[in-house]
């Protein structure tokens, strides 16, 4: 197969479901089995060391770039690759750093002395992230993320900023609220496209959604205005990787034909392929959390229902003030589930 007809693949969303695919997507890049693979990560981020950074410098949020910068850099695997990225990890617990991790620091000073693109691109050199590959914030400006209810014909603030909304706002306070009332908006409002983020979904032949708070992550990437009216307008297949459980108190009930309606919503248009985990773990969860199910009999898209979780547990640093994921998506997994959806 010619290069010009190989997959391009442009990933939506941010956060540790977007590196864990963008690992499972990178051997393909590297074999030449597709021809360019890109990221377009959401810019609210404001939680942790990202919302510090933001607060203090007026940078980025750096969080969910550097994550996703990692995931494709060429040094994993070599050893001394591999320490340099661990250290790019490190999570300092204290003094005048506490809480930062290097890479943000990093990215920061970067952009400090340039401009995000140009700070992006510097780093994707130093990691050497392969060519036809990359990371795009959907904005070159960083958003405030709001939540707002559409309801008996009116509308209401319930919070604002993203770590906010993800950890401290109940979005199912009222049991008359459906999916999909409580809306992701931005205080910026219809804010332009990063003319790259533009340009990789106007050239890709498939766009993946990512795994995701869906919240704190993915809805925060879809409903930019802009990034749904250029998504509507692809022609690439859409496919949708489901997130493995339910978020108390803003997804608590929801099944997977929810989750999937919620986006279309936003992106103006049908998915095509719905990848969902069917692996439990025999874990105990909190309440409100379940495992991801589909409950309908028939769909428009094609659903994929196999083991996508991973039996390892995330790692939690010392100076790390953000919940993390309590499970994870296993990238061989879904590499493997993702091959049939593609024409490899």
């Amino acid at each position: 197969m010619k290069s010009k007809d190989k997959p391009k693949v442009v990933v939506l969303g941010g956060g540790n479901g977007t590196s864990r695919l963008l690992l499972a997507l990178r051997p393909w890049l590297s074999a030449g089995k597709i021809s360019s693979l890109h990221a377009l990560v959401h810019m609210a981020d404001d939680g942790g060391s990202t919302g510090r950074l933001r607060d203090q410098y007026g940078v980025a949020a750096m969080g969910d770039l550097t994550k996703s910068l990692m995931a494709l850099s060429s040094f994993r695997g070599d050893v001394r690759g591999d320490e340099f990225l661990e250290a790019l990890e490190y999570r300092f617990a204290g003094g005048d750093f506490q809480g930062h991790t290097l890479r943000n620091i990093f990215l920061t000073s970067l952009e400090k002395t340039s401009d995000i693109d140009t700070a992006i691109a510097t780093m994707a050199r130093i990691l050497q992230v392969p060519k036809y590959s990359g990371v795009v914030p959907t904005t070159l400006k960083p958003l405030t993320q709001r939540v707002v209810i559409e309801f008996d014909g009116r509308s209401n603030l319930l919070g604002e900023g993203q770590h906010s909304i993800s950890h401290r706002v109940n979005l199912q306070a009222d049991p008359r609220w459906k999916p999909g009332d409580v809306r992701v908006q931005f205080a910026e409002g219809d804010v332009p496209l990063n003319p790259r983020a533009e340009k990789a979904i106007a050239e890709a032949t498939y766009i993946i959604v990512a795994p995701g708070h869906t919240y704190g992550t993915i809805l925060p990437t879809l409903a930019l205005p802009a990034l749904g009216r250029a998504v509507k307008k692809s022609k690439a297949k859409i496919i949708v990787v489901m997130p493995l459980l339910t978020t108390p108190r803003q997804t608590t009930a929801w099944t997977g034909e929810d989750f999937v309606r919620v986006y279309e919503l936003y992106m103006g248009r049908e998915v095509d392929v719905v990848l969902v985990n069917t692996d439990e773990l025999g874990m105990a969860l909190v309440e409100g959390q379940a495992w991801v199910e589909f409950k309908e009999k028939d769909h428009k898209y094609d659903l994929i229902e196999v083991s996508l979780v991973s039996a390892e547990k995330p790692r939690r640093q010392d100076g790390d003030v953000v919940p993390r994921a309590i499970v994870v998506h296993d990238e061989e997994k879904v590499r493997k589930a993702l091959l049939s959806t593609f024409d490899l």
